[in-house]
């Protein structure tokens, strides 16, 4: 009900003139909610499956496809302290298993990227392959600040650290739109998202 009176809002401001440059108006768009004080913690999926630096790489394509995923984080098998992450592309570039490379190369940036590239197609093992950054978060961040990393970095999920480094939890770009949703379910019946005009004053 919400969503259709929103959509209805907007169709009705966009045959008035609150849409036109002439007027200079603008709209405000916002969902009445209480503040969203959900953390990492509550949103996040714990002990997620994890590989290690030494772990093969082919072993690794066997966890990651048996358990139905297409990255991992990577932690040191001593510590279990976060080092990296692996994707799917990591594996694709080792499946080239050969190419070209040109290091003659004088930008130090580009040198490093194709020394990587190297690094990969030959890795035997985990740590080898893997991307040494990963994206985190910890505990007691705010979900809103995990999406925002998440928009802003362009990727579909974040490891979750403790104040010791260690790997707790990850959360996905899924858990993120489960925790919208039922931030919408506990919005009041007679709440609605509808836009207010605004009119500029123009210089």
């Amino acid at each position: 009900m919400r969503s259709l009176q929103f959509a209805l809002s907007m169709l009705y401001l966009a045959s008035t003139s609150a849409f036109s440059t002439e007027h200079h108006h603008r709209v405000f768009v916002s969902t009445p909610t209480k503040p969203n004080l959900r953390k990492v913690k509550d949103c996040m999926t714990p002990s997620p499956i994890t590989l290690k630096t030494t772990d093969k790489v082919d072993e690794a394509i066997v966890v990651l496809l048996t358990g139905g995923f297409n990255g991992a984080p990577v932690v040191d098998p001593v510590t279990n302290n976060l080092v990296g992450c692996v994707s799917a592309f990591d594996f694709i570039q080792k499946e080239e298993t050969g190419a070209v490379l040109p290091f003659d190369i004088e930008d130090p940036e580009e040198q490093q990227r194709m020394m990587v590239a190297a690094r990969k197609i030959v890795a035997t093992t985990v740590g080898e392959l893997m991307t040494d950054s990963a994206l985190t978060v910890t505990l007691g961040t705010s979900m809103r600040d995990a999406a925002e990393l998440l928009t802003r970095e362009k990727k579909h999920r974040l490891c979750v650290i403790d104040d010791n480094n260690n790997l707790v939890g990850i959360l996905s770009s899924s858990d993120v739109m489960r925790n919208i949703v039922d931030v919408l379910r506990a919005l009041p019946e007679t709440s609605s998202a509808v836009p207010t005009e605004e009119k500029v004053v123009s210089e």
